[in-house]
């Protein structure tokens, strides 16, 4: 009786794991350039966001993946992503390039980012607005394709 016991409690915690491992999510894709600069991909939660799109940001501090520019990056002209056991929750993914190498989010005016970004979701502003780059992750995406 007891080894039957020992037995089912070991099922129902293998299961619960597995459970809890098909709460996490792979986004993936590539990002395309024109430029010299190191780029950012970013998965961010609302917070994230606002804190990444006020003028001066400092990139270091941001959650996001840095891809170095070099002569071959450079000339292949994208680059590939992938964010792995990200779990359930609205997100965005956000890609920016520091041109000028200044390690700050640049703004031409208030409203308008100076240096090339671009997000999964596009936007028709100058500035991306959360409420339209944001996504449900409920399932893997794969496949993204973001332009700057």
């Amino acid at each position: 009786m007891v080894k039957k016991a020992i037995f089912l409690l070991g099922f129902l915690l293998m299961a619960s794991g597995f459970v809890y491992a098909e709460d996490k999510f792979t986004i993936s894709g590539e990002v395309t350039f024109q430029y010299d600069g190191d780029i950012y991909i970013c998965l961010l939660t609302m917070e994230e966001f606002q804190d990444f799109n006020k003028p001066r940001h400092e990139l270091s501090q941001s959650p996001c993946k840095v891809i170095k520019m070099n002569t071959d990056l450079k000339k292949a002209g994208k680059v590939s992503f992938t964010f792995d056991n990200i779990p359930k929750g609205t997100y965005c993914v956000f890609t920016y390039q520091d041109v000028n190498m200044n390690g700050k989010v640049d703004y031409e005016e208030i409203l308008h980012i100076n240096e090339p970004w671009s997000s999964y979701k596009k936007t028709i502003y100058a500035i991306p607005v959360w409420e339209i780059v944001k996504f449900d992750l409920e399932k893997d995406i794969t496949g993204i394709t973001i332009e700057m």
